[in-house]
C-alpha cells in the first residue's frame, strides 16, 4: 500500500468515526435514569454513609497542599501572613517545622481512617445495588412469554443478562464514587484557589467551556459506537454458545474449520466496532489533555507575573501550582465522565429496554389471570389459525374437542404442527385467530403459571438440570418426599438403573444430563411427570429413545397414568397409540379425526403398520374415508 493510499484510508476512517450519528430510539433519557434509582432505595442508608465519608475524605485531601504554603511562607522564608490572607490565624501555630509535621501525620491518619470507612460503605452500597438490579432483571425476564425464549438464541439472551449488568455494576462501583469524589474535590479546591488568588482562579475557570465543547462533540458519537459494540458482542456470545452446545454435531461432521470461519467473521465485526469506539475515546482524551495543558501553561504565565509584581507570595504560588497539578487531572477526569459513562449508559438503555418489555399477565406475581378452583380437563380448539409467519400458516381453522378424562393421540408427518399444537395449549404462543379453551374458559384469560401447573409434560426435547437425579425428579414437585420420588422412578422403570449408579439418587447428572444415556434421561423426565400428577398430561414422543422391551414396560405404566386424566399423546408407535381413545391427524394445517377404530385407521390404503406408523407411506393422505 502506497503512502498516498494509506493517508487516504486514514482520512476516510477518521471522517467515518467522527460522523454525527442519527438519534437512536433506544437512547437513554434522563427520565429513565430515575428508573434505576429504585434499586438503590433499599440500601439508601449505606449510600448516605458512603457519601458522607466521601465528603470528609475529599475535604481532608483538599487541605493537604496548603501545608506547602505554610512551609514556604512561614518556615522557609520566616514571613508572617498578611492580614486577611488564607491561614492567617494558623500562621503562629504552624510556624514550627515539628508542629507542621505532627499536624500532617494526624491529618494523614485521619484521612486514612475515613477512607477505610468510605470503602466499606461504598462496597456495601455497590454490592447491594448490583444484587437488587440482577435479581429484579432475572425475575422480570423469567416473566417473558415462552415465545420470546423460543425466538431468541440462548447466547444472545445471556449476553443481555450478564454483560450489560456487569458494565452497569462496574460503573456503580468505580465511576460513580470517583465522580462524586472528584466533584467534591473540584468544589473544595475552587474555594481555596479563590482565596489564594481570585484573578488566577478566573483564568482557570475560563478553560471550563473548552471541556464542555469536547463533550458536546464526542458524547453521542461514543454512545452510538458503544451500542454497536454491545450488539456485536451479543452476537459473538450467541454464536459461541451455539457451537459449544452443538459440539457433537460439529465434531461428527468435521465442521471445525467452518465454525471457526463463521465465528471469526462475527468476531471481526466486534473487533472493528471496538477499534472505532477506542479511537473515538482517544480523540476525546487528546482534546481534553490539550485543554489541560493549556490551562497549566496559562497558570504558570499569569501566576509567575503575579509573583514578580508582588501581588502573590511565593508560598501562595507554590500552593496554587500544586493544587493545579492535582486539580487539572481531576477536572480532566470530571469532564471525561460524561464520555466514559457512555458504555454504561448504553448498557443501561439496553437493560431499560428489557425492563420495558411486557411479560405474561401474572407470570410472576400470580395476578392478572383467572385461577379456577377445579380442573375438569375439557380442551377445545375453535377456528384456530396459527403460523410463525403470516404467509405460512401451520394450523388452519383447527376445530376439535378433547373431553375430560379422554386420551387423544395426535399424529402427522414431521413438521405438520403437532408440537405447535402443544405449544398453543401451554400458551407459548397465542393463536392468530380463533380461541382455545380449558373447561370453557379462554386460555388467554387464565393465569399462565396456574395453567402450566395443571399440565404434566414429557417432551422429546429432554432437559435435565446440572444437579442430582433426586432433585431433577423432584423439580415438578419441590415438596415431595424421597419416598414419593422413588415411587415415581419405579413407575417410570428407572429405579433399578439409578440404584446401579455409584451415588444412587444423589448422582449428579451433568449439564443437560450428559452423564446419562438418552433413554435414562427420558425415563427421568417421565418420572418427573408421574410425580407431578397433574390433571392434564401431554406426552410428546415419550418413548422415542427407548428400546422395545423398556417401551412395553413403560406402556403398562402409562396405561395406568392416563386413566381418569385428559391426555394428549404425540407418537408414531402403534403400541402407544393403542392407549388413545381417539386419533387426530394433522395434514396441511387441517386437524381431522381418523375414521374407524385403532391407529391403523390413520394410515393410507396399502400402508402397513410399522414401528414408525408412517414410515414408507409416501405422499398419500394420512387419513381416508373422511
Amino acid at each position: 500500500m502506497s503512502i498516498t493510499d494509506y493517508c487516504r484510508r486514514s482520512v476516510a476512517f477518521t471522517r467515518d468515526i467522527l460522523r454525527q450519528p442519527a438519534k437512536a430510539d433506544g437512547d437513554l433519557r434522563f427520565a429513565d435514569l430515575a428508573f434505576f434509582l429504585r434499586f438503590a432505595r433499599p440500601i439508601r442508608r449505606a449510600g448516605v454513609l458512603a457519601l458522607v465519608a466521601t465528603v470528609l475524605v475529599s475535604a481532608e485531601k483538599t487541605v493537604l497542599p496548603l501545608s506547602l504554603k505554610v512551609f514556604v511562607d512561614n518556615i522557609l522564608l520566616g514571613g508572617t501572613p498578611a492580614p486577611g490572607a488564607l491561614l492567617t490565624g494558623a500562621g503562629g501555630v504552624l510556624s514550627s517545622l515539628n508542629t507542621l509535621v505532627v499536624a500532617l501525620l494526624v491529618l494523614g491518619l485521619l484521612t486514612g481512617a475515613t477512607d477505610l470507612v468510605r470503602n466499606y460503605w461504598t462496597a456495601r452500597f455497590r454490592e447491594g445495588y448490583a444484587f437488587n438490579l440482577q435479581t429484579a432483571l432475572f425475575e422480570h425476564v423469567l416473566g417473558f412469554p415462552l415465545s420470546y425464549f423460543k425466538s431468541q438464541q440462548t447466547g444472545y439472551i445471556m449476553s443481555r443478562l450478564s454483560d450489560d449488568v456487569q458494565i452497569l455494576q462496574y460503573t456503580v462501583s468505580q465511576y460513580l464514587p470517583q465522580i462524586i469524589a472528584n466533584a467534591l474535590y473540584v468544589a473544595f479546591t475552587l474555594v481555596i484557589l479563590g482565596a489564594l488568588n481570585l484573578r488566577l482562579t478566573l483564568v482557570v475557570l475560563a478553560f471550563i467551556p473548552l471541556y464542555l465543547l469536547v463533550n458536546a462533540v464526542f458524547i453521542r458519537r461514543i454512545r452510538a459506537a458503544t451500542h454497536r459494540e454491545r450488539e456485536r458482542q451479543a452476537y459473538v456470545s450467541r454464536d459461541l454458545q451455539e457451537v459449544i452446545s452443538g459440539i457433537d454435531t460439529v465434531k461428527s461432521h468435521a465442521a471445525e474449520d467452518r465454525e471457526v470461519h463463521r465465528v471469526s467473521g462475527t468476531l471481526r465485526n466486534m473487533v472493528d466496532a471496538r477499534i472505532r469506539n477506542t479511537m473515538l475515546s482517544a480523540f476525546s482524551e487528546y482534546f481534553r489533555i490539550g485543554t489541560m495543558s493549556l490551562m497549566l501553561i496559562a497558570v504558570i504565565w499569569f501566576g509567575g507575573n503575579e509573583v514578580l509584581a508582588g501581588a502573590m507570595t511565593v508560598g501562595d504560588f507554590v500552593a496554587f501550582a500544586v493544587y493545579i497539578m492535582t486539580f487539572a487531572p481531576t477536572v480532566n477526569t470530571f469532564f471525561a465522565f460524561p464520555v466514559v459513562m457512555q458504555p454504561a449508559l448504553t448498557s443501561a438503555a439496553r437493560l431499560r429496554e428489557l425492563f420495558a418489555m411486557q411479560g405474561e399477565p401474572g407470570a410472576l406475581a400470580g395476578a392478572g389471570g383467572i385461577v379456577p378452583g377445579t380442573v375438569q380437563g375439557r380442551i377445545e380448539f375453535s377456528g384456530v389459525w396459527f403460523g410463525y409467519s403470516e404467509d405460512a400458516p401451520v394450523l388452519r381453522d383447527a376445530r376439535f374437542v378433547i373431553r375430560p378424562g379422554e386420551a387423544v393421540a395426535v399424529v402427522g408427518r414431521t413438521g405438520a404442527g403437532k408440537t405447535t399444537l402443544i405449544n398453543l395449549i401451554l400458551r407459548a404462543f397465542a393463536p392468530k385467530k380463533g380461541t382455545i379453551t380449558l373447561d370453557w374458559r379462554d386460555l388467554s384469560t387464565l393465569d399462565p403459571r396456574w395453567l402450566r401447573r395443571q399440565i404434566s409434560i414429557v417432551s422429546q426435547d429432554l432437559f435435565l438440570f446440572h444437579t442430582t437425579i433426586e432433585e431433577n425428579i423432584r423439580y415438578s414437585r419441590p415438596d415431595a418426599t424421597i419416598e414419593e420420588v422413588v415411587e415415581a422412578a419405579q413407575k417410570a422403570q428407572i429405579h433399578d438403573d439409578i440404584l446401579r449408579l455409584p451415588d444412587g439418587y444423589r448422582t449428579v447428572v451433568g449439564e443437560r444430563g450428559t452423564r446419562l444415556s438418552v433413554g435414562q434421561r427420558q425415563r427421568i423426565a417421565i418420572a418427573r411427570a408421574f410425580l407431578k400428577d397433574a390433571p392434564i398430561l401431554i406426552l410428546d414422543e415419550p418413548t422415542s429413545a427407548l428400546d422395545l422391551q423398556t417401551e412395553d414396560l413403560i406402556g403398562q405404566t402409562l396405561r395406568a397414568l392416563v386413566r381418569d386424566r385428559t391426555t394428549i399423546l404425540i407418537s408414531h408407535r402403534p403400541s402407544l397409540l393403542e392407549l388413545a381413545d381417539r386419533v387426530l391427524a394433522i395434514e396441511d394445517g387441517q386437524v381431522r379425526e381418523c375414521r374407524g377404530s385403532g391407529a391403523a385407521s390413520c394410515l393410507p390404503p396399502g400402508c402397513p403398520p410399522s414401528p414408525d406408523l408412517f414410515m414408507g407411506c409416501g405422499d398419500a393422505p394420512l387419513w381416508h374415508g373422511a
